[in-house]
C-alpha cells in the first residue's frame, strides 16, 4: 500500500514538473517574440512571475520544472551550442530566483499565500519582486556579455531592463496565479465548474459590465491613442479592490499592465517617446506603482474584511456563550427552585412530623395520666374495697346480733314487768323503745351506704379497666353506667367547687334509649374516658347555658350493619 502511495505521489510530481516546464517555456518563448532590446531582453518577463508563484503553490519540490522550462526556451529558440550554454546559464539563475524569493517570503510572513495583510504584500515585493529578481538579472545578462550577445558596455541598461521585466512579471502575473489557483482549489470542491462561472459572474454581472466597458475607454485612450490618462486606471483598480474579489483585483492589474506593455511596444500609449528603454522603463514603473497600491490596499481591504469576520465570529461566539450562560443560568435557577421546593417540602414535612411528634406527645402525656388516673382510681377502689368488704360482710351478722339483743331484751321486759328503780330510770335516759326501733333502721341504712360504695368501687374498677386486657369484649353499657355514676353527684346538681351538700343548679335529667348490644371488642379505658369528656362537656354547657333550667341529656345507642355502633349522647345546653 505504501509503494503505490509512493508511486502514485511520484507520478503526480512528475506531472507537475512536466506541466510547469511546458507553460514556462511556452510563456517564455512567447515572450522573447515580444523581446525589443538588445540579447533578447523583453519588457515583461511573465515566467518569473510563472516560476515564484509555483515555488509558492507546490513548494521547492517543483524547481526541476523552472530549470527545465528556461533551458528549453534556448531550445526551441535557437539550438545552437552558445545558445544553448547561455541558456544553461540563465536556467540556474531562473531557478534560483524562485526559491530565494519563497524562502524569504514564507519566512517572513509564515504563509504561502503573502496577500493577507499589507505587511505580506510589502515582503512580497521586497522579497519575490525586487530581492529575488536580483539574481536573475546578474545571472542572464552576465551570460549574455559573457556569449557577447551583449556588449559589456551595455550591461547596466540591459540589467536595468531584465530586472524590472522580471520584477513586472512578478508583480502582474503572479498575484494571479496565487489567488485563482485558491479560488479554483477550494471552489470546485464544492460545486461544477459551470455552475461555479454562473456564481462567479451573475452577483455583479450589471456592475461588471459597467467596469469593463470604463476600462476600455480608459485603456483605449491612455494606451491606443496615446491621451494622458493612463492614472484614471487607478479609480478603476480601487473600485475592483472594493467592490470585487481578490481575484478580480489581480487580473485587474494584469489587465491593465498587459495592455500597457502592448500599447507601448507598438507605440501607441503615452509611455512612448524618443528612447524605447526609457519608455519601458517609465511604463514599468507605472506598472509597478499601480500593481503595489492596488495590492496594498487588497490587503489592507482583506484585513477589514478578516477583522469584520473575526468580530462577527467573536460577536456569535459571544452570543452563543451568553445564551449558554443564561441557559445554565435558568438550569441553575431551576434547580435552585426545585431545591427550593424540596427544601419547602421539606420543611412542611419536617413542621408535620413536628406537628405529629407534639400531637403523639400530647397523646402519650395524656395516655400517661389516664394511665396514672387509672392507677390511681384502681388503687382508691382497692384501698376501699377492703374495708368495705369487711363492714358489709359484718353488716348482717351485727343485724342478727342486735335483734337477737333486742329480742332478749323484750323477753327480760316480758318477765320482769317490774324492774328495778335504777333500770327504769337508765332505760328512761336511753329512750329504750326509740333505739329498738332506730337500731335496726340505722343497720339498714349502713347496708344501703355499703352497697353505695361497693357499686362506687365497683363502678372504678369498671371505668379504669386495669384489670383487662387493652382490647377485649366488653358491654359498652357498663362502661356508660360506670361514667354515669361517677358523675352522679354534678348530675344531683352539685356543683364540681361547691361545698359538700349544697345544690347549685336542678338536677339533670338522663334519658337512656339502649338497644340490645353485643360485647363489643374495644379499648374499654379509653372508650370510658371518652364518656367521661362528653357527659363533662354537657354537663358543663347546661350548667353555664341556663341555671335554673332543668338539664336534660340523652344517651341513645344503636347497631348499625357492618358490626358497627353508634353512641349519640345529646343535651339540651345552648337550646
Amino acid at each position: 500500500m505504501q509503494s503505490k502511495i509512493a508511486r502514485l505521489k511520484l507520478r503526480q510530481n512528475l506531472t507537475l514538473i512536466v506541466g510547469i516546464a511546458f507553460f514556462y517555456c511556452a510563456l517564455g518563448v512567447l515572450g522573447l517574440k515580444l523581446a525589443v532590446l538588445p540579447g533578447d531582453v523583453t519588457a515583461v518577463w511573465v515566467p518569473a512571475g510563472l516560476g515564484l508563484g509555483a515555488v509558492l503553490l507546490w513548494g521547492k519540490r517543483i524547481w526541476p520544472g523552472i530549470a527545465l522550462g528556461s533551458f528549453g526556451i534556448s531550445v526551441v529558440v535557437n539550438p545552437s551550442p552558445i545558445s544553448l550554454t547561455i541558456g544553461a546559464v540563465t536556467a540556474v539563475g531562473n531557478t534560483l530566483t524562485p526559491l530565494f524569493g519563497a524562502f524569504f517570503i514564507h519566512r517572513f510572513t509564515h504563509s504561502r499565500y503573502p496577500f493577507h495583510r499589507a505587511s505580506e504584500v510589502f515582503q512580497f515585493v521586497a522579497w519575490g519582486a525586487m530581492g529575488g529578481q536580483i539574481i536573475s538579472a546578474t545571472v542572464g545578462i552576465g551570460a549574455l556579455c559573457v556569449g557577447q550577445w551583449v556588449p559589456w558596455s551595455a550591461f547596466g541598461a540591459a540589467w536595468i531592463t531584465w530586472w524590472v521585466s522580471n520584477v513586472a512579471g512578478v508583480l502582474i502575473f503572479t498575484p494571479v496565479l496565487l489567488t485563482w489557483h485558491r479560488f479554483f482549489r477550494t471552489a470546485l470542491k464544492k460545486s461544477s465548474f459551470w455552475s461555479l462561472v454562473r456564481q462567479e459572474f451573475y452577483p455583479f454581472h450589471l456592475e461588471s459590465l459597467t467596469w469593463f466597458l470604463l476600462f476600455d475607454v480608459v485603456v483605449s485612450l491612455a494606451f491606443w491613442y496615446a491621451h494622458p490618462v493612463e492614472y484614471l486606471t487607478i479609480p478603476l483598480l480601487v473600485w475592483v479592490a472594493f467592490r470585487f474579489p481578490a481575484r478580480w483585483t489581480t487580473l485587474a492589474i494584469a489587465l491593465t499592465g498587459s495592455m500597457a506593455i502592448a500599447g507601448t511596444i507598438l507605440n501607441r500609449s503615452s509611455f512612448v517617446g524618443d528612447n524605447l528603454n526609457a519608455s519601458l522603463l517609465f511604463l514599468e514603473s507605472f506598472i509597478a506603482v499601480i500593481s503595489v497600491t492596488t495590492l496594498v490596499l487588497m490587503a489592507v481591504l482583506q484585513e477589514r474584511s478578516q477583522a469584520l469576520e473575526g468580530l462577527k465570529q467573536a460577536k456569535a461566539e459571544l452570543e452563543s456563550r451568553v445564551i449558554e450562560r443564561t441557559r445554565e443560568l435558568s438550569e441553575a435557577n431551576a434547580q435552585l427552585q426545585r431545591q427550593e421546593l424540596h427544601l419547602r417540602e421539606k420543611a412542611e414535612s419536617l413542621a408535620q412530623t413536628l406537628r405529629q411528634l407534639k400531637q403523639t406527645q400530647a397523646q402519650l402525656i395524656q395516655n400517661e395520666k389516664m394511665t396514672s388516673l387509672g392507677q390511681l382510681v384502681a388503687g382508691i377502689a382497692h384501698e376501699i374495697n377492703n374495708p368495705v368488704s369487711f363492714i358489709y360482710s359484718n353488716l348482717k351478722p351485727a343485724k342478727d346480733y342486735f335483734g337477737d339483743l333486742i329480742e332478749l331484751v323484750e323477753l327480760y321486759q316480758d318477765s320482769y314487768p317490774d324492774p328495778d328503780d335504777e333500770i327504769v330510770d337508765f332505760a328512761e335516759e336511753i329512750d329504750l323503745d326509740f333505739m329498738k326501733k332506730d337500731c335496726l333502721k340505722l343497720l339498714e341504712s349502713m347496708q344501703s351506704g355499703a352497697d353505695r360504695i361497693q357499686r362506687i368501687v365497683l363502678s372504678l374498677r369498671n371505668f379504669s379497666r386495669l384489670d383487662e386486657a387493652n382490647l377485649k369484649s366488653v358491654d359498652i353499657h357498663d362502661g356508660i353506667e360506670s361514667t354515669l355514676l361517677i358523675l352522679q353527684h354534678r348530675l344531683d346538681g352539685f356543683s364540681e367547687n361547691a361545698p359538700t351538700n349544697a345544690k347549685t343548679n336542678p338536677p339533670i335529667e338522663i334519658i337512656k334509649k339502649y338497644s340490645k348490644l353485643p360485647l363489643i371488642e374495644c379499648y374499654a379505658g379509653e372508650i370510658n374516658q371518652v364518656y367521661m369528656n362528653i357527659l363533662t362537656n354537657a354537663i358543663d354547657a347546661i350548667a353555664d347555658c341556663q341555671p335554673a333550667k332543668p338539664g336534660r341529656i340523652i344517651i341513645e345507642t344503636t347497631l348499625l350493619e357492618s358490626e358497627q355502633v353508634m353512641i349519640a349522647i345529646t343535651d339540651n345546653g345552648g337550646a
